[in-house]
């Protein structure tokens, strides 16, 4: 085959830019809605215990190594499979280069649809059509989880194309792909630099708003006075790793894909910290301090029976709806949702794009239409068949949680095992502006890579049983009839879960196939 010359003009504008767009990256809807909804049912401020451990012994090692493999393996191209080419060969590399093209894009066709919910609310609220009208509490919660129900179609199968929601939905799938197709600099970055300070301006508003509340004293209390008996769980361990992947987008890949772009000469290690320590500003003081306290002071205990939807969309909104001044707010609140989100989406759509761009020598124009069709019908079975968020909830499980752990295993063994902790230390601390921390070197060398393959185990151990039951339509129409449900739809939810197993099944084939195709082109001289 002829060889070709690829030429990238395409990068970082600056280094705060890099920065606010992974960061931005980071901090979405695992922030604002997540996190609070994991520590109110895991003993408040007791779960800032395992949480901070997880941070220190996963979240940092894992951002610093995946910025490292990125800058490193950036010479071969700027997708997962081209970067994990310095470090794999054969079946290794076109698996892992897989998963790190499916991840991303895979979240992004069920995280989309979650952005516009975001994106509607904020609008009900500010235009002053988002009523709860109950004397009482109860009467506010039930109309707060009516509508949310009817809006996003979790009420019935389908009914969510009878819904506004498919409107907010268009709007947020063209507005990513406007920003996509504009390229990082002028894209992702030049958004990244308006959405974050816009969020931080709008977040601090609602939290002084909320500290000023009388009686707020007793919501902040459940943050802060730990239930220190619930740190003999292991659930609470577990759940904290969690959502410290989850939160810092740990294993997404997008970071790799980022970092790569960067020369020997552009810092890593304070960058890959900034990025890291900004998400977890976002997610403790944002999201800790105003979510957990108002719900608790407005609810009561009955906010730990809310799930991460039922705390953010059905919970906050009745509390906004009690508080004078709820439907400014409230609106201000969702758009600090819907810019968390978006910014998370667009990022998601980035590792798609370049491989896409180097494995095929496509343009940006061609690869984000291919790739808007490609995502586009895939989020339709997922809005369809929405009646108790069956598709998403089953979709998110097997790409959300079992392959982001999987690929963050894949590059701290790699980091690990195969480069060398000294040796990527070293080449890490190259242009960097403050060496690489000694802890987190002996903290990656000794801890990580066990640690990660326990909780990794553990939560398997735990979790997956119920997910594989959740596949099996006698196992769950048993449980239905015994719990006096209706025995047809648990039985139909069963049969969607096995389906979405199956299409994950097949795109992940799929994209398999176009890797191999990928990486068995030329080696192309690739121009920075």
């Amino acid at each position: 085959m002829k060889e070709r010359q690829v030429e990238h003009h395409d990068g970082w504008a600056s280094r705060i830019g890099l920065i606010l767009a992974v960061a931005s990256g980071a901090i979405g809807l695992g922030n604002f809605l997540r996190f609070p909804g994991q520590a109110a049912q895991n003993g408040g401020g007791a779960f800032m215990v395992p949480y901070i451990i997880s941070f220190l012994i996963l979240g940092i090692p894992v951002c610093l190594a995946e910025w490292t493999m990125g800058r490193m393996g950036g010479k071969h191209g700027h997708s997962t499979p081209f970067i994990f080419r310095e470090y794999l060969k054969g079946f290794p590399l076109k698996l892992s280069g897989t998963i790190g093209v499916m991840i991303p894009v895979m979240i992004y066709v069920y995280y989309v649809f979650i952005e516009s919910w975001c994106l509607a609310y904020a609008y009900y609220f500010l235009t002053g059509q988002m009523s709860l009208n109950g004397s009482t509490q109860d009467e506010m919660t039930k109309q707060s989880s009516t509508f949310f129900l009817q809006l996003t179609g979790a009420d019935a199968n389908g009914s969510s194309f009878q819904s506004p929601i498919i409107v907010f939905f268009l709007l947020c799938v063209l507005f990513n792909f406007f920003l996509v197709y504009r390229g990082l600099s002028k894209g992702l970055e030049a958004f990244a630099k308006i959405a974050m300070p816009l969020m931080g301006i709008c977040a601090t508003i609602i939290l002084i708003r909320v500290l000023t509340i009388p009686g707020i004293e007793s919501g902040l209390a459940v943050m802060w006075n730990p239930d220190w008996s619930k740190l003999t769980q292991p659930k609470v361990w577990i759940s904290a790793a969690g959502q410290i992947f989850f939160s810092l987008s740990t294993g997404f890949g997008i970071a790799l894909v980022f970092s790569s772009f960067l020369k020997k000469k552009d810092d890593v290690v304070l960058s890959s910290l900034s990025s890291a320590s900004l998400n977890e500003f976002a997610e403790v003081v944002f999201g800790g301090m105003i979510t957990i306290p108002v719900a608790f002071l407005f609810l009561g205990m009955q906010a730990t029976s809310f799930g991460t939807f039922g705390m953010g969309f059905i919970a906050l909104p009745s509390v906004f709806g009690m508080m004078p001044g709820g439907s400014f707010f409230g609106g201000l609140w969702f758009l600090v949702l819907f810019l968390a989100a978006i910014t998370s989406s667009v990022t998601m759509l980035q590792p798609g794009i370049l491989f896409l761009e180097e494995g095929f020598h496509v343009s940006r124009r061609k690869s984000s239409l291919l790739l808007f069709l490609f995502t586009f019908f895939l989020c339709l079975p997922i809005i369809y068949f929405n009646k108790d968020f069956a598709a998403l909830d089953i979709a998110d499980f097997y790409i959300g949680t079992i392959m982001i752990y999987i690929l963050a295993s894949i590059q701290i063994f790699i980091f690990v095992f195969k480069i060398g902790v000294d040796k990527g230390v070293e080449d890490a601390n190259q242009g960097s502006l403050i060496p690489f921390p000694k802890s987190i070197r002996f903290v990656l060398k000794y801890i990580t890579p066990w640690f990660l393959l326990f909780i990794f185990v553990s939560f398997c151990y735990m979790n997956l049983p119920e997910y594989l039951d959740k596949m099996n339509p006698e196992v769950m129409g048993l449980l239905a009839e015994n719990k006096g449900e209706n025995v047809e739809d648990a039985k139909t939810k069963a049969v969607v879960a096995r389906s979405v197993v199956i299409g994950l099944f097949l795109i992940y084939g799929f994209i398999y196939l176009l890797v191999s195709k990928a990486l068995e082109v030329k080696k192309e001289k690739v121009i920075l």
